[in-house]
């Protein structure tokens, strides 16, 4: 199957798993975790859809933000990072794709491109930990090369840095706006990775609710709400998915 077809059959998957046909994993991040900016969140989120088949793993990215925290610039307002923990030694391998999600667009220098567009000359991924309060996660997708202890790996393979938190992701409508010369998406990014091995069900669900998303330069930090609500498990589909893939 070619790249381009690989990609919109991973985009029709995601499309299914917004109305309930296949999930393995959503988490919604709302609880505060830190960062340069103190006041009240006022309605600043995000949500992160973890999916994975044998030793894929995708994971869409959101930004379900109503509102933004007083004082936020538009770069501190853009969703920038994920941070997580894969269990049992288990690494990223590749960076396959980082690219708009399903019913997304570009903003700014960014308006000509739609889903299932790459946006991976501007997202990295490591296994060495972030920057800032990401370093206590040992695997880092972000559109910001000021992570931790060891080599950063662009998404679509290029030798050079990534400029954000432009980039990054604005809510849906945006809340601020993006000036027409920097780059953002709103509101998803889908990153496809191949792990060096398979994860089991409570690994993956480990992974995920020990995550944790920044917004801007180091401006704010959420984990996932601890309720059940905030977690929902969904096998239904995925059989499909993987047929479509293969």
């Amino acid at each position: 199957m070619k790249p381009r077809q690989l990609r919109w059959t991973l985009v029709v998957c995601l499309a299914a798993a917004a109305i309930g046909a296949r999930a393995d994993i959503i988490v919604d991040y709302v609880i505060d975790a830190g960062g340069n900016n103190t006041d009240p969140l006022n309605g600043l989120a995000a949500r992160a859809s973890f999916m994975l088949d044998g030793m894929q793993l995708a994971i869409l990215l959101e930004n379900t933000s109503t509102g933004v925290p007083l004082s936020f610039e538009t770069s501190d307002s853009l969703l920038v990072s994920l941070g997580m923990n894969l269990p049992g030694g288990a690494a990223i391998v590749v960076g396959n794709a980082a690219y708009i999600g399903p019913g997304s667009q570009g903003l700014g220098s960014w308006a000509g491109r739609t889903a299932g567009d790459s946006v991976g000359e501007q997202w990295i991924w490591t296994n060495d930990f972030g920057g800032d309060l990401l370093e206590g996660w040992a695997q880092v997708l972000s559109t910001s090369d000021g992570q931790g202890g060891g080599p950063v790996t662009r998404f679509d393979g290029g030798s050079g840095s990534v400029n954000g938190p432009y980039g990054g992701i604005a809510a849906n409508p945006p809340l601020l706006t993006v000036p027409g010369s920097k780059p953002a998406v709103s509101n998803s990014i889908l990153f496809s990775l191949t792990l060096s091995r398979a994860l089991t069900e409570a690994e993956l669900a480990e992974t995920a609710l020990t995550s944790i998303v920044e917004f801007g330069s180091d401006a704010r930090y959420l984990v996932h709400a601890p309720e059940p609500a905030g977690v929902l498990l969904v096998l239904l589909g995925a059989a499909l998915c993987r047929r479509r893939t293969a």
